[in-house]
C-alpha cells in the first residue's frame, strides 16, 4: 500500500505546466520546477501537486512519499529517474538516488 508523510516540502514556481507530474520525480530548471527528462539525472524531489505554468510547485525534499514507476522493483530497492521522471533502478554506482522503495512495484506506472 502506497503511502505518504511529509518531512520537508518547499513550494517553487512551476516552470512548465506539470498537471500530469505528481509524484514524478522533479528538479530546479532556469524557470523554475519542471520535470525530470534525462534517464538517471539529479532530482530535486519528488512533486506533490499538480501545477499549472508559474503556479505554485510543492515538491518533497525529505520524508515518504508516494512515487510512479518506470518498471519493477523490490522492496529497499535504490532508485533513480527515467527520462519520464518515473522511479526506476539506479543501476551504475555513479547514478543518482532520489528514493528508496518502501515497497515492490509490480511494473510501468504503479504508483508506491
Amino acid at each position: 500500500m502506497s503511502q505518504a508523510a511529509g518531512v520537508l516540502d518547499l513550494t517553487f514556481k512551476a516552470g512548465a505546466t506539470l498537471t500530469d507530474n505528481q509524484y514524478h520525480f522533479v528538479k530546479l530548471g532556469a524557470d523554475g520546477v519542471v520535470a525530470c527528462g534525462v534517464a538517471k539525472e539529479l532530482s530535486t524531489g519528488i512533486l506533490q501537486n499538480t501545477p499549472a505554468d508559474t503556479k505554485a510547485a510543492r515538491v518533497r525534499l525529505l520524508g515518504t512519499s508516494k512515487l510512479v514507476m518506470g518498471g519493477t522493483c523490490s522492496e529497499n530497492a535504490l532508485l533513480a529517474t527515467d527520462i519520464n521522471g518515473h522511479g526506476v533502478l539506479a543501476s551504475a554506482e555513479k547514478d543518482y538516488v532520489g528514493a528508496i522503495a518502501l515497497e515492490a512495484s509490480g511494473g510501468a506506472d504503479e504508483i508506491i
